[in-house]
Parts: structure tokens; sequence; C-alpha cells
């Protein structure tokens, strides 16, 4: 069994073991319904690649497009772009898997490569831990697109809840090191202020899914010893907007995440980045993944003309 972060308090850590154990469960029963599985063209099953990060390496799952796909490509003189799929759990679970259905729609009808990395969590790890392998993998997937077949300059990256997070703070780090962005970002159901009260965070819904116990986890865990507020850690206050691609932001109307998603979304806007906002009716946490199937294929759909949009741009 992996060690708890010493900085984060024992009951904390208990409870986030708990989390992690019965997660696939839960997973199994609400998130993995066949019929939100969308692809028309059959995908092989994922291959697991080991990407070296300076966190030690990351299993990465990669979902290849029909190869009929590839030929047509390179008939083109092209190679197929990518798209780094960062996976959600509250920065707790490690389940790359979760992303089955978004990968297997997207290798089928954007004909993209698709990668899911299994980065490190809490209570194992503590912030930037995963941010950093994240950047990490797509630094490799950047540099190493040749020997995969795929464009290492036509990368995508997105994510729903902790992985939206996650992959907007690719963008924060592609900036920081004066490295290329991501040519789209797709975010769905995420979290990007952790400083908010949770007393902001509401909900139509009686028993929505993000709780603020749940949120009080996520801080005590992963962001422990953090300055919430910090940029790195809450990309809502965020000062180089202006430098992020265009932006997918899917939101739900039960979800307590909402309200900073969409405060994000009219951030981004004013700054003068390409922005589609789509709020989902009477649905909550993790539709991207569940039924009702119309709007779990209306998701996926706007995920997947997104990036096909930005990668036809960048051909």
């Amino acid at each position: 069994m992996l060690s708890s972060d010493p900085k984060i308090d024992r009951a904390s850590a208990a409870a986030a073991w708990s989390f992690q154990a019965i997660f696939p469960m839960v997973h199994h029963l609400y998130y993995a319904s066949p019929r939100v599985q969308f692809a028309t063209k059959p995908i092989a099953p994922p291959m697991r690649v080991q990407v070296p990060t300076r966190h030690g390496a990351v299993t990465c799952l990669l979902y290849s497009p029909p190869y009929a796909v590839q030929r047509a490509a390179a008939r083109r003189g092209l190679l197929p772009p990518v798209h780094i799929a960062v996976h959600g759990g509250a920065f707790i679970v490690r389940m790359p898997e979760q992303e089955d259905n978004v990968a297997r729609y997207l290798a089928s009808e954007v004909g993209c490569y698709v990668l899911l990395p299994d980065y490190l969590t809490a209570p194992t790890v503590r912030f930037p831990v995963a941010e950093q392998q994240c950047y990490d993998v797509y630094r490799w997937a950047s540099s190493h697109g040749h020997e995969h077949h795929w464009d290492g300059r036509r990368i995508s990256i997105g994510g729903p809840s902790a992985g939206a997070k996650l992959a907007i703070s690719v963008v924060q780090q592609a900036l920081d090191h004066g490295f290329r962005v991501p040519v789209a970002l797709s975010t769905e159901n995420g979290t990007v202020d952790l400083a908010r009260p949770d007393a902001l965070r509401t909900s139509p819904a009686a028993r929505p899914i993000v709780t603020r116990d749940l949120m009080a986890l996520v801080r005590s865990t992963y962001f422990a010893g953090t300055n919430l507020r910090s940029a790195a850690v809450s990309p809502f206050y965020e000062q180089r907007l202006s430098d992020f691609p265009p932006t997918l932001i899917l939101t739900a109307e039960f979800d307590t995440l909402t309200d900073e998603m969409r405060e994000f979304g009219e951030r981004l806007t004013a700054a003068g980045v390409p922005v589609t906002y789509r709020q989902f009716a009477g649905v909550d946490h993790g539709f991207t993944h569940a039924e009702p199937v119309s709007v779990a294929r209306e998701a996926l759909r706007l995920i997947g003309d997104h990036v096909r949009t930005a990668y036809a741009q960048h051909a």
C-alpha cells in the first residue's frame, strides 16, 4: 500500500483512502453505462505507455484512431493530432478508465490519438505533483509524436472535474516555461477556485454530488498547506488569460462548481479568448459519463467539434 504524504493529517488521509476504495463501485453503478459509448467505428483496446516525469513514470492509456483514418491522414501528408484527457476524481481517485467513452468517441469521430494519464493523487502526494506530471506528459507528447505517429504540434487537452483544473494548469505551466500552449482546452464540470467559500457553492438539487464535505476533503488532502488564492492552485486568479487557447466550458445546472466555471469563462472572454460555454439543464456533476444519454451525447459532440476545429486551424 502506498504511504500518505506526511503533511496530510491522519483523519483526512484515512477519508481519502476510503474514497479511493469505494469509487470504482460508484463508477460502475453510475458512470459506466454502455449507453454513453458513442463511437461509431471500432476502436482497439488502449495500449499502456510509460511516460517519464519528474515524479516517476506515469502510465498512460493510449487510444489510437482507426487505421483507415491514419492512412487517409498520411495521404494528405499529415499525422493525426492527439488529445490528452485528464480524468477527474477530487484529486484523490486514480482511475483514467473513467474517460474511456470520451477517448473512444474522439478517436472514432475526430480521428485523433487520445492519452489518459494515470497521475498521482492524494493522500499519497499533494499539490503540485499531479499538475507537474500532467505537464510533463504534455511535453513528452509534444516531442515524441513521430515515433508514435501523431502530430506533436497539434495537441489539445481537457478533462472533467479535477481533470479540468489539471488541464488548465498545463496551459499555465506552458506559459511559465515559454512553451507552446495546447491548440485547444476543454473543461467539463471543472473547478478553478479552491479559495471560494463553500457557502457560495449552491445547487437547486437537494443532494448535489459535489458537497461541501467533499470540497473540504480536497482542501485538507491534495491542497493541504497551500495558498488557495495562488493562481497555480486556483486558476481563477490567473492574470495571463489572454494567452489561453480557445476554450470549451461545459457545466451542469445542479453542479455546485458551475458558478466558478461560468465566471472563469466570462474572464476568459473579457481577455479576448474564444470561449464556447454550455450549461446543461437538469443534470449534475459527471454528466459526460452518465445518463441521460441525450446530454452525454451532446456534451461529447461539443468536445469533438471543439478540438476538431482547432486541429483544422493548425494543420
